[in-house]
């Protein structure tokens, strides 16, 4: 189910940078007459950055469905979220034919409103980020302590910290490239009279320099270098990505570019962590149904109470013999058949003549 929702996203994204880039005349002449015609997509309507608009559109028509759809816990959530999917294709391809013959000026105010939640799925990102980095970090540890250690590839280590110090050279490696980064923008953006270049570089610089100091000290026991090396090359490509995107040419030497290479590796991290967080959720709800399932069946075969044997003097000598010889039930002597068994309170007659105790007399 989830690899299906991901190759929705990633066929959608493919055709969007196509048409983005590709600067494809979309017009399709429909009907036409001796007085009258009709074209789709007349005069560029559904090119560059309108087709964009057009099949973004239409996954958040399908992706806000299936919110409302699985938004509680019941057998039809879930046979909504994993079933139907013909109907759900079938729907993504009418609502994206749909977008055709809408007119544009809709989509420049769907593209106000995408402006508007775009910090939130950016802060969506950056949890997304420090969840893998935990996770990886984990794993990567959890490979040296287990007995006897995981190779890496085809290194050995029966010293147990081969994993360990693949994990220092990964955040080496990322930290090169983020400092790499910084000085690549200080050095490729104009910082005088443009005074959003200066001051978005420095203060991506003073985030990583305090989230790594965060990662390294005792404030957070529980932080990872490696969760931090993420988070701040994440913060890096960011900074880049809206000085790029400034239309002013004094301030931006990219300006006049097509953006093509930092579009394809934005939508690949945003493809990245929604797949993330898609088979997180779905390994979650795996284990949680497993566990249900489990706890299900334990109550299921769990022996009933065994019944108390029967006392003698309710039983006749030949049920007492049935009883014995066919279930190898040895039944319960009723006390008033015995001799009553001593008081807790009486003392044994030792330690009573011992204490000078006699018939319950005190002080004798």
């Amino acid at each position: 189910t989830n690899v299906l929702y991901c190759l929705i996203l990633f066929v959608a994204t493919t055709v969007a940078l196509v048409l983005r880039y590709s600067e494809q005349d979309m017009a399709v002449d429909t009907w036409s007459t001796g007085s009258a015609s009709y074209t789709l997509c007349e005069g560029g309507r559904c090119e560059g950055n309108w087709a964009v608009f057009r099949i973004s559109f239409t996954l958040s028509c399908l992706f806000l469905t299936m919110l409302f759809l699985t938004c509680g816990e019941s057998k039809a959530a879930v046979f909504a979220h994993r079933g139907f999917w013909l109907a759900k294709v079938i729907g993504v391809i009418a609502v994206g034919a749909t977008t055709v013959f809408m007119p544009n000026d809709a989509f420049a105010y769907y593209a106000w409103i995408a402006r508007f939640v775009a910090p939130g799925f950016l802060v969506y990102q950056v949890i997304s980020l420090i969840g893998f980095g935990y996770s990886a970090n984990t794993a990567m540890v959890e490979r040296d302590d287990q007995a006897p250690p995981a190779p890496l590839l085809c290194i050995s280590n029966s010293g147990g910290n081969v994993w360990k110090v693949a994990n220092l050279l990964l955040c080496l490696l990322l930290y090169v490239g983020i400092l790499t980064g910084i000085g690549l923008l200080y050095d490729r953006f104009p910082q005088s009279g443009c005074s959003f270049n200066p001051l978005a570089v420095t203060t991506t610089l003073l985030l990583v320099l305090l989230n790594t100091a965060l990662s390294v000290s005792s404030i957070a026991p529980h932080a990872a270098l490696l969760t931090s090396a993420l988070v701040s090359a994440y913060g890096t490509w960011v900074c880049y990505g809206a000085m790029a995107a400034m239309p002013y040419a004094e301030c931006n030497p990219l300006a006049n570019s097509p953006g093509f290479v930092s579009s394809v590796v934005s939508i690949c991290i945003a493809t990245g962590t929604v797949a993330f967080l898609t088979f997180s959720a779905g390994r979650r709800e795996t284990a949680k149904m497993s566990a249900k399932e489990v706890a299900t069946n334990a109550g299921q075969l769990a022996p009933a109470p065994a019944a108390a044997p029967a006392a003698c003097g309710s039983l006749t000598p030949a049920e007492e013999a049935m009883e014995t010889e066919e279930a190898g039930a040895v039944c319960a002597p009723e006390a008033s058949q015995g001799w009553p068994e001593p008081m807790e309170t009486d003392p044994p007659p030792a330690a009573a003549a011992a204490a000078g105790w006699s018939g319950g007399a005190e002080g004798g």
